[in-house]
């Protein structure tokens, strides 16, 4: 009998059947491991649950086998009548479909591939369950997890045991990896064996080769893959797992790039921590770690650099010496000259700890014989080529070892035969792997295909290099984008449009409950801004600007600099403004440190060309602030040039997400408009990967924001020094631009007490005397926006290097901190108790309901289960028109022919045969659920009379 599900959704009026995942339409079968089938997604459809629009992806219904079909349907009554038979449109999901169906995702229906084959016996072992692999999976390597994470909350959170189980082996939900998954059959003497690769790449901090490198705050890295080498035989089954990652520092690749240039984002001590959680995770996972760095050492390269700050991460790790250890091996010195054979070198450099870390190997009758207690972490600087190569030789090393053990031995035909196929398999995984990351197929694929480098692999190369040259530099954020949209990276990204009453019930409670599981922690931060006008602090000091007495040691330093150069077109081709980037760097790192209370790292700093921002963060306080990203945007030139624009600072400190901007806007005394305009481009431009700045509890913006005070410049300094600033604050340009909702709507600005700050001659306490003679004005700010933001002080320095004045503002903030653990435990409770009606009975606004079979003169069911996402009606009323969020719940009759079903289709007309007891024909046009009906006919049980809802 054929399993499915069919889903209800209450905002809409389409029913989508669920189908078994197995489609052999769209999936191929790639491997038969362990008595399950391992499939390959290659095509995937998005359906909308409001409109038939899109089902057929802008294809006409005469060039579409299944629009022919449906279109057939409608002329017998069977069908739906299509609202447009040649839609010109691109399908809204096309990006995800892409992805979905490059042929790099993977599922079974029965082997859970998430997890090692070592993981799954020590698990069971254990008591873990062996029917679902929704209860045990790694949720690090679960790509469609977000897409789901509706339907599994219902399963968790309101679906009895014998429930899940009926939900599991209907086959709608599955489980997809993403990386590759390979077999090969071979044969040693008169056994025959099977080999195969299960790569899994993490979705914990995926993305694009340029887009997404290093760490992250919580310890996870881009291009993070566990590879499982498997072999299975009459004697013993065998597996090997080594794991490949990014460089665990912050670190990145900007611009346009064609020589691999590396910065590294944060200094040693603020990227401390999340090394530390990347490799305490790791030996919590795999025991011990080796780490083989197959980067260049070649003096004042890139990649030098960058592998002289990882050595130094991981010495700092003291606690942890026991657990890690490294091994530098540069790749492309070494084997310079296609001298392959030198990776025999680190082969035997490797043996020890390959031979102390060993491999998981059960009998033929599946007890456990040895574990693997250790993994060897691989890396170059994409995690790829290099990679490949290094982990082919290992996994051959550790494989010929466990023949040897068990006395198996190749002849020579059979191991000629042996390392044909052995090598194919693993340049395929590491094609398909570059593939992912990369664009394009391995380089030094050929080595690793036939134990050689040959001309034409070396022009294969070359090619390749060109490939991803064009790929990655532009048309990487596409693919980026639908990355982070599939793992629900997005802000207000939902996984499914569902509406779960009893799910938003929960959620409002819980948060209106937020006091009982999480507490307030107070921070103190110091924001400043200063327009150095393109000086060089020489012999100045900075202590008039950067202390205070009402920052007692604050967390967090957050300084703007503008007019790192002077916006001249010869400083900008000139100057190498990432040197002054780190010089400014250098002299406020040493500025806030110089009073010796606190000890302040690095956090972030990063440059427009002439706009800077610096963040530091006090030493003890670097484990509270975590998701650091960063963005830019140009307002020059109209978004052309980085004269002006704004940087933004994105992160969490606790649990409490805020952002800082500082900003450069638009010059001149009239140019009102402009600045409104760069405002607002700023603020729309400014993207987190995926968090926009109103996605945050708290933003700051400081900078020369250029805003001017009207009036003549008699008026203006003669107000200045009769100290009527208040005169002089009504006709300041911000304050009438945000009276008027034209920017900055909603901030708040403490009050100014201090004399304006534009412009001065320099080196002087003089207002501008030069020809063009500057009206004074307060052009220097520092504005907020949030709640349980407290500004302590708002005043300016008197550093006068510049011909602008810094500004300074320090406030006294209220985080949150939440008690995960607890909340969790709470959320079960509430739960549980909404489940539970006043009189102990159980009302579940979500029904599994199993088809019966018993019924009279009906044909066994074809459906499995009804999730049924509306509520109970309400008890009979008078004639009303039903809202369109809230349809009258109904179910498909089980005599309709189950070939009439398809994946997605609108209510079907209700003549014609089999088709009793479904809905009205509707369209967007006529939509049956808005019209005049009796509550009162409709039972809330349902029952034979009632067409919408039958049993």
């Amino acid at each position: 009998m054929e399993r499915q599900s069919i889903l209800f959704v209450k905002e809409g009026p389409r029913t989508v059947v669920l189908r078994p995942a197995v489609n052999l339409s769209k999936t191929a079968l790639v491997a038969e491991l362990e008595g399950s089938a391992i499939y390959r997604i290659q095509r995937v459809a998005f359906y909308s649950l409001l409109s038939n629009r899109y089902d057929y992806g802008g294809i006409p219904p005469e060039q579409n086998e299944a629009a022919r079909a449906l279109a057939a349907n409608a002329q017998t009554g069977l069908g739906f009548e299509l609202e447009n038979t040649t839609p010109n449109y691109v399908h809204p999901c096309q990006p995800l479909i892409k992805l979905l169906s490059a042929g790099s995702f993977y599922f079974s229906p029965t082997l859970d591939l998430t997890r090692s084959a070592q993981k799954r016996t020590l698990d069971e072992l254990n008591g873990a369950s062996r029917s679902s692999l929704f209860e045990c999976a790694d949720s690090h390597f679960v790509w469609n997890k977000f897409m789901l994470g509706g339907l599994l909350q219902i399963r968790e959170q309101e679906l009895s045991v014998e429930q899940r189980e009926d939900l599991d082996q209907g086959g709608t939900l599955i489980l997809a990896i993403q990386g590759y998954v390979g077999m090969v059959d071979f044969a040693i003497g008169p056994l025959t064996c099977r080999m195969a690769i299960i790569s899994r790449l993490s979705c914990k901090r995926a993305g694009t080769r340029f887009n997404t490198r290093g760490i992250n705050d919580d310890g996870h890295v881009s291009n993070f893959v566990e590879s499982e080498f498997l072999l299975y035989s009459p004697v013993f089954n065998f597996s090997f797992v080594q794991i490949r990652g990014s460089v665990p520092l912050f670190w990145e690749q900007t611009g346009v790039q064609m020589t691999h240039k590396v910065a590294i984002s944060r200094g040693p001590e603020s990227t401390l921590p999340a090394a530390r959680k990347h490799f305490e995770e790791l030996a919590e996972r795999y025991e011990r770690i080796h780490i083989v760095n197959l980067l260049s050492q070649k003096e004042n390269s890139s990649e030098c650099t960058l592998s002289e700050a990882y050595r130094l991460c991981v010495s700092r790790l003291n606690d942890l010496s026991d657990m890690i250890s490294f091994t530098g091996f540069d790749f492309h010195a070494i084997v310079k000259g296609n001298n392959y054979e030198k990776l025999s070198d680190l082969v035997v450099m490797m043996r020890t700890p390959l031979e102390s870390y060993g491999c998981f190997v059960t009998d033929h009758q599946g007890s456990l014989v040895f574990t693997q207690h250790g993994v060897v972490r691989t890396n170059c600087l994409d995690c790829l080529d290099r990679t490949n190569v290094v982990q082919t030789r290992l996994a051959r090393h550790v494989l010929e070892l466990q023949l040897r053990a068990f006395e198996l031995y190749f002849t020579p035909a059979e191991s000629e035969v042996f390392s044909i196929s052995f090598n194919n398999l693993w340049a395929d995984n590491g094609d398909w792997l570059s593939k992912i990351y990369a664009g394009t197929g391995a380089l030094k694929s050929s080595y690793t295909r036939k134990g050689k480098q040959t001309v034409f692999g070396l022009l294969d190369d070359a090619a390749k290099s060109v490939n991803r040259f064009v790929i990655n530099n532009f048309q990487d954020k596409a693919r980026q984008e639908a990355i982070d949209v599939l793992l629900g990276k997005v802000v207000q990204t939902e996984s499914l449009l569902l509406r779960n009453p009893l799910h938003q019930a929960v959620e409002q409670e819980m948060s209106e409950r937020l006091a009982e599981y999480s507490y307030p922690a107070k921070v103190n931060f110091f924001l400043g801004t200063w327009n150095v006008n393109g000086k060089m602090l020489r012999r100045e000091r900075l202590d008039d600007w950067l202390s205070s007495s009402k920052a007692d040691k604050p967390h967090l330093y957050v300084l703007g600099i503008q007019e790192l150069i002077e916006l001249t077109p010869g400083q900008y081709i000139s100057s190498d403004t990432n040197q002054l980037r780190l010089f400014w760097e250098n002299v406020l790192i040493r500025a806030v440190n110089s009073s010796g209370a606190a000890n302040y790292v690095v956090l972030r700093s990063l440059h427009l060309v002439a706009l800077g921002i610096f963040v530091f963060v006090r030493g003890d306080c670097v484990s509270s602030v975590r998701n650091v990203e960063t963005a830019t945007k140009k307002t020059g030139l109209g978004g052309m040039a980085a004269n002006k624009g704004g940087i933004g600072v994105s992160l969490q400190f606790n649990d409490t997400k805020i952002a800082f901007v500082t900003a450069h806007l638009a010059a001149g005394q009239g140019a009102v408009e402009e600045r409104n305009r760069d405002y607002w481009t700023i603020t729309m431009g400014l993207n987190f990967r995926g968090r926009r700045l109103e996605d945050h509890d708290m933003i700051f913006w400081l900078g020369d924001f250029n805003y001017r005070v009207n009036g003549t410049n008699e008026e203006v300094r003669g107000a200045v020094l009769r100290q009527e600033l208040q005169y002089l604050y009504m006709n300041d340009q911000l304050v009438l631009s945000r009276a008027a909702g034209a920017a900055f709507v909603d901030f708040q600005e403490g009050p100014i007490n201090f004399n304006p700050t534009y412009k001065y001659d320099n080196g002087t306490d003089i207002y501008d005397t030069s020809e063009k003679a500057r009206i004074p004005a307060w052009t220097d700010r520092i504005l907020f926006k949030g709640r349980n933001i407290n500004m302590r002080e708002y005043a300016r320095g008197e550093c006068q290097m510049s011909d602008h004045r810094p500004v300074r503002a320090v406030f006294d903030i209220e985080t949150a901190i939440i008690d995960h653990e607890r909340r969790e435990a709470l959320e079960k409770e509430v739960y549980t108790r909404r489940m539970k009606t006043a009189e102990g009975g159980t009302a579940q606004p979500i029904r599994l309901i199993p088809q019966l079979e018993h019924r009279k003169s009906m044909r066994p069911p074809s459906t499995g289960l009804l999730i049924d996402l509306a509520e109970p009606p309400s008890p009979p009323k008078p004639s009303v028109p039903v809202p369109t969020t809230t349809p009258s719940p109904f179910n498909l009759l089980d005599s309709l022919d189950s070939s009439a079903f398809r994946d997605s289709f609108p209510p079907s007309q209700a003549t014609g045969p089999g088709t009793q007891g479904l809905p009205p024909p509707s369209s967007d046009r006529e939509k049956w659920w808005e019209r005049e009906v009796d509550l009162a006919w409709i039972p809330r049980e349902g029952d034979e009379r009632n067409p919408f809802y039958v049993f």
